[in-house]
């Protein structure tokens, strides 16, 4: 491993970065040997710049994504997308298991968790983080009938499930070795058909909203993770107009807004959102279809950019991904873009970094790959695919981030300035410095900076100087 080094009133060229991936060292500790990949706690990146002398650097590393597939078809698959070159990797089978319609993971990457709809139950895997193979953990009964929804709560200490037949809501804790616990609450929907279609948190992790497509309503409740409990919200019901069938909700990045893809009508419901009291209020239904409209359309997935500037969500039987623009001043939607997809697109994911879309086909047996324009958010079919069998859920996440760019330079009285390039604006940066590289050495912690940040101005007070970034997310 090697690092960013510096001399007082040295001009220092650029340097590329080796990366690693494993649990973070302490900065009170020698730089640890590079170990193999595994679910991303904390990436750390040396650097080396041999003074005054310049340093052929290969191209930086692009970065590379896992992503997990739920199917129909008694697996969930694994693959890869490497973010330089827009090229799949090989699909494999990471573990046979009955009907994982979703699947949803911790933090840590360390476990996954899938329903299974055909046996009203769900399950925990460990992760193998060498090759994404999966190990059944344990089982449980879902609580209820066909679930089709799956979520871990923000603090990695329960999953949520919503059970589809019957319409109800149960909570799992999760054990310190990846098992689920006994179900630690359980709600059940009133009515003649209640469908509970998703559960989702707001960024509190206090309010979990329910969809449930048979009664016409999005259900709030107060969810205590340290209890793993459900209890009735003050304002329980946000009807939506008979027949809708509510399914997925989504919170754009500063959960001021909701928005609602509803099943049967083809329409999208924006919401303005009360983080204090957990209450939703309409403000615009829009058409997922064109104008002209088309016979037989149910929707299904609904997504919001990494950048909040544009939603997605996907017609099965048009079989397209519609593209909205999103009003930052009033979250109103406009639409943009109907992407032909695969057929029947049941689910699809942005990838982390919002550069692509992945859309599974269900009937059309393959994985699709879709570029994003940046300003538009549009669409552009890159002609990549896989073949994979009833695809029906994706979960994409950071295996390796982009290799950085690092510029030293000086700057104004007597500081420097510290440039990442090839960065995310989802990642936050941390600068740690020592004067000297030798056993038992100390790092001190420079900076912490904001999300995204990629300028640092230090102060440069030694006479040498050796910089270490880390890069700390949950990404």
């Amino acid at each position: 491993m090697t690092f960013l080094s510096h001399q007082r009133g040295e001009h220092l060229a650029h340097a590329s970065a080796n990366l690693s991936i494993g649990d973070e060292p302490s900065p009170h500790s020698p730089l640890p040997a590079p170990r193999s990949v595994r679910p991303p706690a904390a990436v750390w990146l040396a650097f080396l710049l041999a003074l005054a002398i310049p340093v052929a650097a290969a191209p930086p590393a692009p970065g590379l994504e896992r992503f997990y597939v739920g199917s129909y078809a008694g697996k969930i698959s694994v693959s890869s997308l490497d973010l330089g070159t827009g090229t799949f990797g090989t699909i494999t089978q990471a573990v046979t298991t009955t009907d994982p319609s979703f699947v949803a993971m911790p933090p840590s990457r360390a476990f996954l968790y899938s329903v299974n709809e055909g046996a009203n139950a769900v399950s925990a895997f460990a992760v193998n983080a060498t090759n994404g193979t999966l190990k059944l953990l344990n089982q449980k009964p879902s609580g209820g009938g066909a679930p089709a929804f799956i979520v871990v709560d923000g603090s990695g200490r329960n999953v949520l499930v919503a059970n589809y037949d019957g319409g109800s809501v149960s909570v799992f804790p999760l054990q310190a070795d990846g098992t689920l616990g006994d179900a630690s609450a359980h709600v059940q929907h009133p009515g003649l058909a209640p469908h509970a279609h998703c559960v989702t948190l707001d960024s509190s992790n206090h309010f979990a909203f329910v969809c449930d497509k048979g009664l016409d309503q999005i259900r709030s409740y107060i969810f205590d993770a340290a209890a793993g409990s459900l209890t009735t919200n003050t304002t329980l019901i946000t009807a939506v107009a008979a027949g809708s069938g509510p399914r997925h909700l989504v919170f754009e990045p500063q959960y001021r807004r909701a928005y609602v893809i509803c099943e049967t009508v083809s329409t999208v419901i924006g919401f303005d959102y009360d983080p204090v009291n957990g209450v939703l209020t309409p403000f615009q239904t829009i058409s997922t279809l064109p104008p002209a409209g088309f016979a037989g359309n149910i929707t299904a997935e609904i997504a919001v950019h990494p950048s909040g500037r544009f939603l997605y969500g996907s017609n099965r039987g048009y079989n397209t991904v519609v593209v909205y623009s999103i009003d930052p001043a009033s979250g109103v939607l406009t639409p943009v873009q109907q992407q032909k997809t695969g057929a029947t697109p049941r689910n699809f994911a942005i990838d982390p970094t919002g550069a692509f879309c992945l859309v599974a086909g269900q009937t059309s047996n393959d994985i699709r790959l879709y570029s994003i324009n940046p300003e538009t958010g549009q669409l552009s079919d890159t002609g990549k695919k896989l073949s994979s069998s009833a695809p029906v859920c994706i979960l994409p996440f950071l295996l390796q981030p982009p290799e950085p760019v690092v510029t030293l330079s000086p700057a104004a009285n007597n500081t420097l300035q510290l440039s990442i390039g090839n960065s995310l604006n989802l990642l936050t940066y941390q600068l740690y410095r020592t004067p000297t590289l030798s056993a038992g050495m100390t790092w001190d912690l420079l900076a912490t900076g904001e999300r995204g940040q990629t300028v640092f101005v230090l102060t440069n007070t030694l006479e040498q100087e050796y910089f270490r970034v880390g890069v700390s997310t949950n990404y």
